[in-house]
């Protein structure tokens, strides 16, 4: 079904994401955990309450519902784990306020895989009309902001924050427990996203929070996405410090000799060689975080780091949670007694570019892009990884939409402009 994307739940809502198909979806979800105890969590979508009651009736067909409100992502991972029984998420993350989702996760807070979610959809029928289960209330969210907050104890450090009107804003509380001064934006529930899209990626929905950082002298200015499971972070100068700086900065001041780290195939190649100086083993893996995570846990890594901002730690379960990162970055670079700004200047200078594709079948544009590739050097782990020395060309399906992702990376002008040229040969627009 059309909803079941690669990594959850995802759907317009009344014309894609029905209540019904919520009402059966949560039945498949209580059938598949064998009528355990379900924890369900919500962002602040304005139908998100609706497709809790919606899920509700379906997971009462076949157990019981352990309900913890308006939380983030994170905090449903740390739900799960603490509590040992499977959860839903129900969000959309940074998707338009159209669209509402679950992301569903097995005991212990990891999320099914994509061969999972397709048996899923394989088990849905209309519940029966007998409740055998109830619900419950119950607050996670006091006890994992207490958690964090001792982990990391307080830094002096003072930050702006901006949580995009989205879940994040349940979160300030654990700010001001653990930095000196919090300033905030945007940071009342609002399912429509007024100030901007709750994604943090995209450097626009990061101008208001690098104006507040300068206007007020802050530190350091952290954005989260929909459901808080990826962070933007922004310097004292106002700069953007994306998340390859981030890896950098951990590969820097954070890990030791014989670590591993697994990174995406997206992340640039620079980063490699700055593991290699310092004896960290980079594994790559594709894009996603339901092939992250489990390459971490087989290698035991450190952590595992997304071009899009997922980072994800041994000492939190490797759980992506974007406040978490945040923290543990800042802690580490405080520690050392270096800034965000600093390891910008000390960070090797790249030429990048990331464009989107429109097609009606991503892997046949791939494939045939490798097809005029054919005498190029490249890999094929996650699309095809052009190399030549002009820099580095990835070229990729997306897993979520009908789109051909690019990545293009160069140590000079002249190797990004000569990197165009041969995506043009390889590519029909």
């Amino acid at each position: 079904m059309s909803v079941f994307k690669a990594y959850d739940i995802r759907g317009v809502v009344d014309r894609e994401l029905t209540m019904d198909l919520v009402e059966r979806i949560g039945f498949a979800v209580s059938k598949f955990f064998g009528g355990d105890d379900v924890v369900v969590g919500m962002d602040v979508r304005l139908h998100s309450f609706r497709i809790a009651e919606a899920l509700s009736r379906g997971l009462l067909a076949g157990g019981n519902m352990l309900f913890i409100g308006t939380v983030t992502t994170p905090v449903v991972h740390y739900a799960s784990h603490v509590l040992r029984k499977p959860a839903v998420m129900i969000t959309a993350s940074h998707n338009p306020p159209e669209y509402n989702g679950m992301k569903i996760m097995k005991r212990g807070g990891f999320d099914l895989e994509s061969h999972e979610l397709q048996q899923l959809a394989f088990m849905l029928e209309q519940p029966p009309s007998e409740r055998r289960g109830v619900v419950y209330v119950k607050d996670v969210l006091s006890s994992y902001v207490e958690y964090v907050a001792e982990r990391f104890g307080r830094l002096d450090l003072s930050v702006g924050f901006d949580p995009a009107n989205a879940s994040g804003v349940v979160l300030k509380p654990l700010l001001e427990k653990t930095f000196k001064r919090v300033i905030a934006i945007n940071d009342y529930p609002d399912g429509r996203f007024p100030a901007h899209p709750p994604d943090p990626e995209k450097p626009e929905n990061l101008r208001q929070l690098q104006r507040l950082v300068a206007e007020n002298k802050l530190d350091v200015g952290i954005a989260l996405d929909g459901d808080c499971d990826r962070l933007g972070l922004v310097t004292a100068r106002g700069e953007v410090f994306r998340p390859e700086k981030a890896v950098y900065s951990l590969l820097t001041y954070y890990a030791k000799p014989g670590d591993v780290v697994v990174l995406d195939v997206t992340m640039p190649l620079y980063l490699e060689k700055a593991a290699e100086e310092r004896g960290v083993k980079i594994v790559r893996q594709r894009v996603g975080h339901s092939f992250q995570k489990p390459t971490a846990i087989k290698h035991n890594a450190l952590f595992w780091a997304e071009y899009s901002g997922h980072i994800g730690f041994r000492d939190h379960n490797y759980f992506d949670d974007g406040i978490y990162a945040a923290l543990k970055i800042l802690s580490v670079l405080t520690s050392a007694g270096v800034a965000l700004d600093k390891v910008l200047d000390e960070a090797p200078k790249v030429y990048e570019e990331r464009l989107d594709f429109k097609t009606a079948d991503p892997r046949k544009a791939v494939e045939e892009a490798k097809r005029r590739a054919a005498g190029l050097e490249f890999y094929e782990l996650d699309g095809i990884d052009i190399r030549s020395r002009d820099g580095r060309l990835l070229i990729r399906p997306s897993n979520t939409e009908p789109l051909v992702r690019v990545k293009m990376e160069s140590y000079t002008k002249e190797g990004l402009e000569a990197l165009r040229k041969l995506l043009a040969q390889l590519i029909s627009p």
